[in-house]
């Protein structure tokens, strides 16, 4: 999935802002705009790429003023089966969901940069619950709490030996803690309260205790106060080897153990499914809670068969899942109190997920299904952190722009002003050490750069531009993005032969709007907490 940028978008590795006019005119396609000739690079207005964007300017040239403001929020919340049948799955979550807490929060360095592979999540909620959502007062053998059961509430309070007695209702590593909270040890809390053991009701809801944990407790007052974040990237993640049966209220027969006209209790949600709850009231209460899909990432670590391709991946890939035998609910011959499992290896049985996979297709790229049955999770939870990790690629401009004769290139300069007077990025094909000093008022036209091994002329990845100073006083590099080359095809512009930023008109867009696209992503090119000014001629 590619994201454009509009007016004040905010993106799940970095929360950009992008500034225009309303009146920013421009005639048709191709257009050409003289504002540069009044007190441009060319009249030694040295503020030229410093002083518009948000504070109101009426600069037509300004056609992208974008803003990284870092990653924003995250808030996870996993539910984990605490049924009799989940100790090694829930060691397996345990062994391997440090690593997607590694990759949000310290992510690898990129060898070809030597810095990371895009911003860390910096501000992160961490919770747990499991699927108990009581028996409506009726007493069933592995229910302790009938009214109720945990009800979506977080649990807090550890089974292992040598975790602390408790722990917050919430686990939480933000810019205040983080220097106190190193990664790992947010990790190993995880691993503490996430370990539920397997003493938990085996009636499991695990949809109604998401969708309550995340509405009537999440309020001011609830259980779960002060998790949910309005701005946040919300990740649900689920870990069960059954399949959903969140009951209606008005059925509360269904846990009734007397009412045997009504079946074994093992089966019921799947001989009276009139009595659940429908998939599509908790898709609804989801995409209520954040409408705007690159705001929710559903996981689902379930007991779809580990060798059925049909069954694992994105959402929107799952079309054929539910039609396979082994997906198929049937009661088993051999024994009649249960049904058919869906998967049977050496991490256990587990039972048709079918309500688990409507669910992720209703959400089409925003879910991720993977086996539970696996024996290696190695590959679970990479899908989630990479949608969390997508890069932006292109974002909307303010007018359409014009090529330049016999070319794919247009007549601007793109400035990112860094957050601070650290380096540009060392291009290693296009060393700074080649390169001759360089202005702002140079952005269209910098001093040719020279590779010193080869001799040849180059132009990195970021020139330096100098400093300017910024409104609290401190000083700020100033970096010259490179144009990418795109060389004339039949009538069109081929691929980028360089990284860099290029023009793609409106017609080509897949946003629908002239955009500059940035190839592999905005975060390689505008650094966190820095702002890119696109300035056209």
């Amino acid at each position: 999935m590619r994201r454009a940028l509009w007016c004040g978008a905010c993106l799940a590795v970095g929360c950009f802002q992008s500034f225009s006019d309303d009146d920013a005119g421009g005639g048709p396609e191709g257009g050409r705009d003289d504002a540069w000739t009044d007190g441009g690079p060319e009249g030694g207005r040295d503020d030229a790429w410093t002083d518009g964007g948000p504070d109101g300017s009426d600069d037509p040239s300004v056609v992208l003023d974008l803003e990284q403001g870092g990653a924003p929020p995250v808030d996870i919340i996993v539910l984990v089966d605490n049924s009799g049948s989940m100790s090694s799955e829930q060691a397996a979550l345990t062994a391997r969901f440090p690593e997607l807490l590694a990759e949000l929060m310290d992510p690898p360095i990129d060898p070809s940069t030597g810095r990371p592979a895009h911003p860390p999540v910096e501000d992160l909620n961490l919770a747990v619950i499991s699927p108990d959502m009581g028996t409506a007062g009726f007493t069933l053998a592995t229910c302790s709490r009938p009214f109720g059961g945990d009800n979506g509430c977080f649990r807090n309070v550890p089974s292992l030996p040598g975790c602390a007695s408790a722990y917050p209702v919430f686990l939480s590593r933000n810019p205040d803690n983080a220097d106190l909270y190193p990664v790992d040890q947010l990790a190993q809390d995880f691993n503490c309260i996430a370990t539920l053991g397997t003493r938990g009701c085996g009636f499991e809801q695990p949809l109604a205790a998401m969708r309550a944990a995340v509405t009537t407790n999440a309020v001011p007052g609830g259980c779960n106060a002060g998790f949910l974040r309005a701005e946040s990237i919300l990740v649900l993640i689920f870990v069960s080897d059954e399949d959903d049966c969140s009951v209606r209220p008005e059925h509360p027969e269904m846990f009734d153990p007397d009412r045997t006209d009504l079946g074994h209790i093992n089966i019921r949600c799947f001989a009276h499914a009139e009595f659940v709850t429908p998939v599509e009231d908790y898709v609804a209460a989801l995409r209520a809670l954040r409408p705007d899909p690159d705001r929710l990432t559903l996981g689902f670590i379930v007991g779809v068969p580990p060798d059925a391709p049909q069954c694992i991946g994105p959402g929107d890939s799952l079309d054929g899942c539910l039609s396979i035998p082994e997906m198929i609910e049937q009661i088993d011959p051999a024994t009649p109190s249960q049904l058919v499992p869906s998967c049977n290896t050496s991490m256990g049985l587990a039972m048709p997920p079918r309500r688990f996979v409507q669910l992720a297709r209703a959400f089409g790229p925003q879910a991720n299904v993977d086996s539970i049955c696996k024996g290696d999770w190695r590959g679970c939870f990479p899908p989630i952190t990479g949608r969390l990790v997508e890069p932006f690629e292109q974002a909307c401009l303010t007018r359409p722009l014009e090529f330049e004769p016999g070319s794919c290139r247009v007549d601007c300069a793109m400035v990112e002003t860094l957050s601070d007077a650290r380096a540009c990025l060392e291009d290693p094909a296009c060393p700074s050490s080649g390169c001759p000093a360089a202005t702002e008022a140079q952005a269209f036209a910098p001093p040719t750069c020279t590779n010193p091994a080869t001799g040849a002329a180059c132009r990195p990845l970021k020139r330096d531009l100098g400093t300017t100073v910024g409104s609290d006083g401190r000083p700020r590099r100033l970096c010259l993005l490179r144009q990418a080359e795109r060389p004339p095809a039949g009538g069109s512009c081929g691929a980028p032969t360089l990284a860099g930023w290029f023009y793609v008109p409106a017609a080509e867009s897949e946003a629908g709007c002239p955009t500059a696209f940035f190839a592999g992503g905005a975060e390689i090119y505008v650094e966190a907490r820095s702002r890119a000014v696109l300035r056209c001629r």
